[in-house]
Parts: structure tokens; sequence; C-alpha cells
């Protein structure tokens, strides 16, 4: 078989396949490194995008990795808040990314994973925790399982071949408000008070039936350790509370949370 360019660029793809990891940090950059190696020894007045760089803390590794996902051109989106965000340049009340993205690909993943291969339960899971996908803070607090999975896309009449990892299932949150430690392998922030308790189950509940978000509230230690709490999620209480308060959405056909 004939060699192509392709055969002699960087891959960008492979650290995180086959292996569980929390997203412990998020920021938006300019590509660098491999990533924009690729890009500008492809030819045809490539130019380097915009990506989001997500910091994994996975027990494959001896500390965290990083992966970059392109989001898009430089003319079209705009680095803001150290990193924090992107606004796009064409239209400000834009939050989404071209369907073509690798960006994009890694948001229908998660999706996916949080819904349990339903997207639409994942993206309510996105709509209670009110971030925007152009937001670093989107992207924090997930623990996913991780495989690399071949895209082939169209662009400029070029057919071009990526490998990004993308999750492939959801293991939990890593803290009750998406916070976690930088240093170190990241756990469960010890809540302060049963807010922040709560707000891990809700964090957790999509796609759970009352049975499967009791079963994993008692796994969590957070939980376990606050003994009157554990009691009150295992004999319904708790649950039946959220949900008065409009905390906690039961769908009524599936008998799942939402």
């Amino acid at each position: 078989m004939g060699k192509s360019r392709e055969d002699y660029l960087p891959d960008l793809g492979g650290f995180l396949d086959g292996c569980s990891g929390d997203i412990i940090d998020a920021r938006f950059d300019i590509a660098s490194g491999d990533y924009a190696d690729k890009v500008l020894l492809g030819g045809d007045g490539g130019k380097v995008p915009v990506v989001v760089t997500l910091t994994v803390d996975s027990p494959k590794f001896e500390k965290p990795v990083e992966q970059s996902y392109s989001v898009g051109s430089q003319e079209q989106w705009e680095i803001a808040v150290d990193g924090k965000s992107i606004t796009n340049l064409k239209n400000q009340d834009k939050h989404t990314f071209r369907d073509g993205a690798i960006a994009m690909y890694l948001i229908k993943a998660m999706a996916e994973a949080l819904g349990d291969g339903d997207a639409e339960k994942g993206q309510d899971v996105f709509v209670k925790r009110d971030h925007y996908m152009t937001e670093a803070a989107f992207y924090i607090g997930f623990s996913f399982d991780w495989e690399v999975k071949v895209i082939t896309r169209e662009i400029n009449k070029r057919t071009i071949t990526s490998k990004p990892p993308l999750p492939v299932k959801f293991l939990g949150m890593t803290s009750a408000k998406g916070e976690v430690k930088k240093t170190g392998k990241a756990t469960v922030t010890a809540p302060s008070d049963t807010a922040d308790l709560d707000q891990i189950l809700i964090d957790n509940a999509a796609g759970k039936t009352d049975r499967e978000l009791k079963s994993f509230a008692v796994r969590q230690p957070v939980i376990k350790d606050n003994d009157a709490y554990m009691k009150a999620v295992v004999s319904g209480k708790k649950l039946k509370e959220l949900e008065d308060n409009g905390k906690l959405t039961m769908e009524p056909d599936t008998k799942t949370y939402l």
C-alpha cells in the first residue's frame, strides 16, 4: 500500500485509551506541540486552531495528562478570561461548536456517556450544571472511562482521520460542585454540609432509577461518613425531599431521573 503524508504526522490521540480518568482542569488556548505540528505540516495553508485542553487524572499514569480537542479557527474564536472561556467573534450569543469540530465529538461523547447511551438525558445534565461548552468549567469534575475512537472527516476536499480519546462510560463526579484539587489524585471533596451532599446526588442522578441512585449514594465515602444523611437516602426520605423541592425529577415512563 502506498504511503501518504499522513503516515509521517504525529498521532494526536492515544493517551487515554482503555482507562478511567477524571477531568480535573480545562482551559482554552492556541494549539501547540504535536497538535500544531500536524496542522502546519499538513499544508494547504492550515492554520493552528483554538483548542480546549483537558487535564485528566488517571490511575494509568503517574501524573495527570493533557489532551486537546480542536474547537475552530482563530478567526472565529477569541480566548478570554485567561483561557477560562472563549467568545465567538461572529456571533457573541453563539455558544456551540460546529458539527465537524473534534471538540464537538467530545461533547457528543460526554452526553451519550452521561445518559448511558441516551444523549438527550446527558444534555439534561449539562443544563443542570448551567455552563456553556465555551466555558472551561463545563468540563471539570466528570469521571469517565476513555477509549480512542477513529473519526474520519472531509475538510477542504481532503479526507482527514483523527484518533481522539473520547468518554465511553460515565463513572461519577469527582466533587460535589465540580471543584477538584489541582494536585495529586482527584478525589471527592469533603462536603461541609448536607447541601453539598445533596449536590452529589443531583449531579449523579441522571439516567438512574431510585434504587440505582441509592446504591450509588451508599458507595460514596463522603455520604457513608454522614450516618444520618445516608439513612435518609436509603429510606427514600431524602430523594423525596429533593423531588418535592424540584431539584430531582423522575421520568414517569422509564422511572429514571432526568
